[in-house]
């Protein structure tokens, strides 16, 4: 409890965001959310001991309700742990009811994490477990457009090695956010957009998701074979030998692209000496943005990682500057600058 009321302290006085409180101590949570100036969020509820008074969902509640909190509720009840379509749409309509209806929670103050289950054991019972989480989100949103949606993501590709994690836990976060997800627990270094990866990689992790099995063909083995070996390290020296055999004009549109500064001066460097800055930045360095762009505005890039290529983008030109001649022999244009009401 001194330990949480000391962070508390720090934190609300370090960030205006919002603050996760994540603690299995109610009295650790409630001392978390005295020194708060600002908004918490709560983890977790859900019914595993039930919803009377004395339950763990009660008391957390009651919390929140007190300090203004927003909830993360867990599409857990009773009987455990909801794995089909079904049971977590059933427990997110019941928590969701019982959160606004007896204890005044608004709607867009609860967070409902439909969960997922490592789809990487090869059991028969696991293999939907990913498009249920899919779908159980989907249902919501449709049901429910002003509830959050969150999800621990790692979970779906447990038990595989660590490079095979990174495409299918990027994989699958991209299916969820297409479904609605509204935010995740996710570690950031670990995710990449689904452009980085090949055809067959991002097609056999969508094979694993879904469940598309044929004869002959289990998604799984083949997502093992594609990484036999390999490691996460191993998977960026990887992509590190691949961008560097590239032809160097392309391999500057690559480093844009993929947000990778590594090398990226040396490479200017190499092309000053073929031709000019201004010449770099507008034939092949804005033709990477331009790409940036298409696969933002497709869904194929978060913005996390638009705002990576940009940072790259700003330090060549940066590198350049000295190098473009300043001259003002053609004039001076103007520019408009406008925004969408």
């Amino acid at each position: 409890v001194a330990d949480m009321a000391e962070l508390a302290g720090r934190l609300a006085t370090a960030s205006t965001l919002p603050i996760v409180l994540d603690s299995t101590e109610v009295n650790v949570i409630e001392a978390g959310l005295e020194r708060l100036g600002g908004r918490a969020v709560i983890n977790s509820v859900n019914y595993e001991d039930g919803d009377g008074p004395e339950s763990r969902f009660a008391k957390v509640t009651d919390l929140a309700r007190r300090h203004g909190a927003a909830l993360i509720a867990l599409t857990i009840d009773e009987e455990g742990q909801a794995r089909t379509v079904g049971n977590k749409v059933a427990i997110a309509e019941r928590l969701i009811g019982d959160l606004t209806g007896n204890w005044g929670i608004l709607e867009s103050d609860i967070l409902i994490d439909t969960l997922t289950f490592t789809i990487c054991t090869g059991q028969e019972e696991s293999r939907k477990d990913g498009v249920a989480t899919i779908e159980a989100i989907r249902e919501l949103k449709k049901r429910h457009p002003d509830v959050q949606t969150t999800l621990g993501l790692s979970n779906i590709s447990f038990g595989l090695n660590p490079a095979a994690r990174i495409l299918l836990n990027s994989v699958f976060l991209d299916e969820c956010v297409k479904a609605g997800l509204d935010s995740a627990i996710v570690h950031a270094s670990k995710i990449l957009p689904i452009a980085r990866f090949s055809e067959e990689e991002v097609r056999t992790a969508l094979d694993l998701i879904y469940d598309r099995r044929a004869e002959g063909y289990d998604p799984l083995q083949k997502l093992m074979r594609l990484f036999e070996g390999a490691t996460a390290k191993s998977l960026k020296a990887g992509k590190a030998e691949e961008l560097a055999a590239l032809p160097l004009e392309e391999r500057l549109r690559r480093r844009i692209i993929d947000g990778e500064r590594n090398g990226l001066e040396a490479d200017l460097d190499a092309a000053l000496r073929e031709r000019p800055a201004l010449d770099i930045v507008n034939e092949t360095l804005l033709d990477g943005m331009k790409v940036v762009g298409e696969l933002f505005g497709s869904g194929q890039m978060q913005l996390p990682f638009v705002l990576q290529s940009a940072e790259v983008m700003k330090a060549a030109v940066a590198h350049l500057e000295p190098h473009m001649e300043k001259s003002d022999a053609e004039g001076k244009g103007t520019i408009v600058l406008a925004t969408v009401r």
